[in-house]
């Protein structure tokens, strides 16, 4: 086999391994682990708050005066309304001293679509 050949292969095959790996990151084929570690974060916040928001939602409900705390909710600007709910302890779930974060701002967005 000549030189010139075999350079010419193992260049090729270095050009083309690099073009398979940023074709695969740019398309979402191959995933780092930064990549996949933000992602199951992502996902894992979201179910918590998928499963703790109905609860802020009830018990948001079931307190004196709903209709009325309602209507000051829609009057709030959207960091207000977790500050609203949060001071409260409507965000904190039953057991716990402090709010799990992002439930109080999703669950004010849930009852302004809920009850609009």
């Amino acid at each position: 086999m000549n030189n010139s050949k075999v350079n010419l292969f193992l260049t090729g095959s270095i050009v083309g391994a690099v073009l398979v790996v940023v074709a695969g990151l740019s398309m979402g084929w191959l995933v780092t682990s930064g990549g996949a570690n933000g992602q199951a974060t992502a996902m894992s916040e979201t179910a918590v708050k998928d499963q703790l928001v109905p609860i802020c939602m009830h018990q948001f409900n079931n307190q004196a005066d709903s209709v009325g705390k309602l209507e000051a909710l829609r009057g709030l600007g959207t960091y207000k309304r977790e500050e609203f709910l949060t001071s409260q302890g409507l965000a904190n779930m039953p057991g716990s001293d402090s709010a799990v974060r992002g439930v109080a701002r999703e669950c004010a967005a849930r009852l302004l679509e809920a009850k609009t």
